[in-house]
């Protein structure tokens, strides 16, 4: 069985807590990959203004996103 989540935490420690009391629908051991999940915002101090806006706009191409 596979599928994801996607949980807006205030960081790791918070996320690791919502995973111990996630549900274990797997026979046996199984795991549970945590990833953090970046937004342009987050990456403001590494962006022009205009490429900002362009993810705002929704022109993925024009940040060299396939």
């Amino acid at each position: 069985m596979a599928g994801f989540s996607i949980w807006q935490v205030k960081d790791m420690e918070e996320a690791v807590a919502w995973v111990r009391r996630y549900p274990n629908f797997m026979p046996g051991q199984s795991e549970i990959e945590i990833r953090p999940f970046y937004e342009a915002a987050d990456l403001a101090e590494f962006l022009t203004p205009e490429e900002l806006a362009t993810s705002r706009d929704g022109e993925r191409g024009k940040l060299g996103v396939a």
